[in-house]
């Protein structure tokens, strides 16, 4: 999908400490990503660069998002070479229907993996206290991972049906910038929440 972006950002005071994912939303130039992903950057106003397909870095400006959806909207100034990706409906998948992630998992740059849509609507809490978000998630099995947070889950047309969020781990959910890896148990938001 040539509308992912890989992005990377300040976490705990290392300029290039997260590393998650993202995907252009329109010709303006604006990324829609986790909330998770740049919030420290935020914090700390530090950087925040994304990085499109060819591998070109971008400076980026957080513009919107929400902590309680996981949400976060960056602004990528003067990039005229980013390109929109199509966008689906999660409504209209149904349990069973195959399902692509995109990402940077483990800093590992434009991968995919892919699975079946598990359920729909599945309420899901991550975090904790103030840090924690809620969605009715689009679960998978495609392999999401630490890194996948922002990127794109699509249909088979490539169409963005939902934005990778959150992985089971043994016990609990987690943000995909946790420890724990795929289990087999992956969340994402639907695309209509970020519309």
């Amino acid at each position: 999908l040539p509308s992912t972006v890989q992005i990377v950002a300040e976490y705990k005071g290392q300029a290039r400490g997260a590393v998650g994912s993202g995907f252009v939303f329109d010709h303006d130039g604006d990324v829609i990503t986790n909330n998770h992903v740049v919030q420290d950057a935020v914090t700390e106003h530090g950087p925040i660069d994304v990085i499109d397909q060819a591998g070109v870095h971008h400076k980026a400006t957080v513009v919107g998002r929400s902590q309680v959806y996981d949400l976060a909207v960056l602004d990528v100034a003067g990039a005229t070479n980013l390109k929109p990706a199509a966008l689906g409906s999660a409504d209209q998948m149904r349990v069973g229907e195959t399902a692509v992630a995109f990402g940077s998992p483990l800093n590992l740059s434009a991968s995919v993996t892919s699975g079946i849509i598990s359920a729909k609507n599945r309420p899901v809490t991550t975090g904790d206290g103030d840090d924690a978000s809620y969605i009715n998630a689009l679960q998978t099995d495609a392999a999401i991972n630490p890194g996948n947070s922002g990127g794109p889950l699509a249909n088979l047309q490539g169409q963005v049906i939902g934005v990778n969020s959150a992985l089971a781990s043994l016990g609990a959910s987690a943000s995909t910038d946790d420890e724990a890896g795929s289990i087999g148990i992956g969340f994402a938001i639907p695309i209509e929440q970020v519309e």
